[in-house]
């Protein structure tokens, strides 16, 4: 799979010698994450006390054996081991052989009756992984929080009981690091009544999580996450999971501090459903007045490198009081994730964002560093070598609560090394995107700018739902040379697009192989899902395929 995503990134290159289409590099190593039955002892675990016995007790090759439909209150912490031959702890339920097989996502509704819950009763992780720990898998379990720290449900807005986390991998600074966890076809969750700050802390080496369940994952004004990694130098696996947290599903970086000495690399993200509730879009909930919780987004890039994103569902992001309603965010915060962060080489490939105020946002340096609260913060990083490839992004309709405008790109001031190619952003019928492509051009403040606003950005064969523009308003052939202009020339950078033209704008000049046309855009068969571009039928593209979408391709990586 990988190799045909970097050949179809390739294949498309046009043979320019004075401008070279940037390529990612995919991961260099990826977690197998097969079930392998331990051969060793089986601890058979009853109540809470067994269970903390048998964690203490258990050796590398052994299985710990948790009654399905039992219930485990406590905070259980999972012991460094002496493990020469990197051999697993198994924790499972009772029931294992009742669950789907691996490769199969939990859904409670149905599986819940097989698995064994694990409870916190108080504000400390259900289960806590500490430094040095390594090899073990999680597997069937139900693992929730029974928290009566810093209730006020009578206050507004209403303040949960709360934990911070539910599985916490605890690296530190100057310590072994935490290594080889699997989360296997479990079942995360807070609850509307019970905060949850988040469900897996990844702070580790070859963490994963797989077929799992992570949900109701929030707490009050703090951002909180599905799965957060921000000290880890990677590998990390996040695969055919369900995860919905308030703010972010899932984040990288954004913590660690000004000496972090990690950035997480060798990342895969495929076939996972990223979901806020709707009924989260209300008064009092996160839309003002006094909301509970804060929204944000579904995928943030705060620190990363070497990140395969594809195959993915990433559905309803709106505007709330956190940020503008953008479904991923690739923006660098070298202040928040340590001075030696980046997002670099990050592949998002064949994903469908449905249901989203806006699709992506950029920043190539962190503006915040330097300034009066992140004063010690000294360099400000970048974000780099980013491809964008046959996307699906179904804006949600503006006019609705948390309502915000459509955009399905915003290019940051100074973004280098950028492709978006064979994408296409569909609004709600009877609406117009605000914006397909806008440039930011930070803080230039007169116009024309002395240079172009970024460099080395290339919009190939893309179904646009409005022309490019950006601050100051430019647009066609002479507003691109301000805002992508370098190298020179423009033309083998932009080409390949078809623009829709709504009534309020004006169909504008571009360079040769665009087309801008205002007869809206017809597709196969939206009522199944099938948003490959029928009108206009424009294949005077890089790589003579179809603007927009290949929807057998997008189809087959989302199974």
């Amino acid at each position: 799979m990988t190799r045909l995503i970097t050949a179809l990134l390739l294949a498309a290159v046009v043979p320019f010698a004075f401008a070279e289409k940037p390529v990612p590099q995919l991961p260099k190593v990826y977690i197998d994450t097969t079930f392998n039955q331990p051969t060793g002892n089986t601890w058979r675990a009853h109540t809470s006390t067994d269970f903390q016995n048998a964690l203490n007790s258990a050796n590398p090759n052994d299985v710990i054996v948790l009654d399905a439909g039992g219930t485990y209150l406590g905070n259980f912490t999972l012991p460094v081991k002496v493990n020469p031959n990197q051999e697993w702890i198994y924790i499972e339920t009772s029931a294992v052989k009742s669950l789907p097989p691996p490769g199969t996502r939990v859904n409670p509704s149905t599986d819940l009756v097989n698995m064994a819950t694990i409870v916190t009763p108080n504000m400390t992780s259900a289960i806590t992984i500490p430094p040095g720990a390594s090899y073990y898998r999680l597997v069937g379990l139900e693992i929730t929080s029974a928290s009566t720290q810093g209730c006020d449900l009578h206050s507004i807005p209403i303040v949960n009981c709360y934990s911070y986390s539910l599985v916490d991998a605890a690296s530190v600074i100057g310590q072994t690091l935490v290594d080889s966890i699997t989360v296997d076809r479990s079942y995360l969750h807070g609850s509307p009544t019970q905060d949850v700050r988040r469900g897996v802390i990844a702070n580790g080496s070859n963490i994963a999580v797989v077929d799992s369940y992570i949900s109701d994952i929030h707490q009050s004004i703090h951002d909180s996450q599905a799965i957060l990694a921000y000290y880890s130098p990677g590998p990390l696996k996040i695969v055919n999971n369900f995860l919905s947290a308030t703010t972010e599903d899932v984040m990288f970086g954004g913590a660690g501090g000004k000496y972090n000495p990690w950035v997480p690399s060798d990342i895969e993200i495929r076939h996972n459903l990223f979901f806020k509730p709707l009924s989260w879009i209300a008064p009092g909930i996160t839309l003002p007045p006094h909301p509970q919780w804060v929204v944000k987004n579904n995928l943030e890039f705060k620190s990363a490198q070497r990140v395969l994103v594809d195959g993915n569902m990433l559905e309803n992001v709106w505007m709330g009081g956190g940020q503008q309603g953008y479904s991923v965010l690739f923006t660098v915060r070298t202040s928040q994730s340590g001075d030696i962060a980046v997002v670099d080489d990050i592949t998002f490939s064949n994903n469908i964002l449905q249901n989203v105020d806006a699709g992506f946002a950029t920043l190539y340096h962190d503006n915040a560093c330097g300034s009066r609260r992140y004063r010690h913060c000294s360099k400000p990083g970048e974000t780099r070598r980013i491809a964008v490839y046959n996307n699906l992004v179904l804006f949600r309709d503006p006019s609705l609560p948390g309502g915000a405008r459509n955009i399905g790109l915003e290019m940051a001031h100074l973004m280098t090394d950028f492709v978006l190619q064979h994408n296409t952003f569909v609004p709600v019928p009877g609406t117009d995107c605000w914006n397909a492509v806008f440039f930011s051009v930070g803080r230039v403040r007169h116009w024309p700018p002395k240079e172009s606003i970024t460099d080395n950005v290339w919009i190939l064969d893309n179904a646009l739902c409005r022309q490019p523009t950006g601050d100051f308003g430019a647009q066609g052939t002479k507003g691109l040379t301000y805002y992508m202009g370098a190298p020179t020339p423009l033309d083998p950078r932009y080409l390949g697009n078809v623009m829709f033209v709504p009534s309020n704008n004006q169909v504008q000049q571009f360079p040769p192989h665009n087309y801008s046309t205002t007869v809206a855009f017809t597709y196969t068969d939206p009522q199944k899902g099938d948003y490959q571009l029928l009108i206009p039928d424009w294949r005077d593209t890089s790589d003579h395929q179809e603007a927009g979408i290949n929807n057998t391709m997008l189809q087959e990586h989302q199974q």
